[in-house]
């Protein structure tokens, strides 16, 4: 089962200065855990006790590590691809850890100059379903740690993302689907297009500021433990990043840089648990 997310319901929840560059997720077939609410979702905190909803032990464990959920590619809207420029990427530089493989960096050049609104579509897929609702959570920060504020058991991936920079971008409903459910349950899973919109008038101030590279995750787990704050029970996709440049592309040293250093605002976050 494939979805298509089009009507944008959640407010902007990126921490980009003064104003959001990136707009709403588009939403459609699914809808927020809080759907009256219109504020975006409080982002995930760092959790010390949790009361997970889950159980099995080793069982559970083994199946949630086997899981391929992902954030399988972002790409441009084909509309918007002459809007902006996306640059080759090296295949011959290695990030440092946290940072995402080479393959999961998408590098942009745009026109400083002119005011537009591009869209990128996150393909989402290989997300568990089964037998009780669950909650796909879409989140982003500029900065990344490498020791994860909040324990998460149950999933392979760790969260990667800064929870003193954290933003949830959009929650989205994935509806419980016995019938989904095969032998080995492990296996029963969907996938989704999420619609996220760009503009690029007021990315340039980031840049400015020595933000360039943004990163995402994604997460999931059931619809009790998300309503509940018992985010030690995520499961969480490999990390993505997009690399945007004004005028033209990085070249290989530039790209490198960038890629391999913090960004300027991540310097001025408290360290003391770091």
């Amino acid at each position: 089962m494939k979805n298509h997310i089009k009507d944008s319901t959640i407010a902007s929840a990126f921490l980009l200065a003064t104003s959001s560059a990136w707009a709403s997720p588009k939403m459609g077939l699914g809808q927020p855990p809080s759907s009256e609410n219109t504020e975006p979702p409080e982002p995930p905190k760092e959790t010390r006790s949790s009361k997970p909803t889950v159980g099995g032990g080793k069982s559970q464990l083994g199946a949630l590590q086997r899981q391929k959920f992902s954030i399988e590619s972002i790409t441009l809207d084909k509309v918007n691809q002459r809007k902006i420029t996306t640059c080759r990427v090296p295949t011959t530089i290695r990030p440092k850890k946290p940072r995402p493989k080479i393959k999961d960096v998408l590098s942009l050049s745009y026109n400083p100059n002119r005011k537009q609104t591009v869209t990128f579509e996150f393909e989402m897929s290989n997300m568990p379903t089964g037998k009780e609702d669950r909650v796909l959570v879409l989140l982003y920060s500029r900065c990344l740690t490498k020791r994860p504020k909040i324990k998460t058991q149950f999933s392979k991936k760790k969260l990667a993302l800064d929870t003193n920079d954290i933003e949830i971008m959009g929650t989205y409903d994935i509806p419980a689907n016995p019938s989904d459910m095969t032998k080995d349950k492990s296996s029963a899973t969907t996938s989704m297009t999420i619609e996220v919109e760009l503009e690029t008038d007021k990315l340039t101030p980031q840049i400015k500021a020595g933000n360039d590279t943004f990163y995402f995750q994604a997460a999931m787990l059931k619809k009790n433990d998300f309503d509940r704050k018992y985010y030690g029970t995520m499961t969480l996709s490999p990390l993505k990043a997009i690399h945007l440049t004004p005028k033209a592309c990085p070249r290989k040293k530039q790209f490198s840089s960038d890629l391999n250093s913090n960004n300027e605002s991540c310097k001025q976050l408290p360290t003391k648990t770091d």
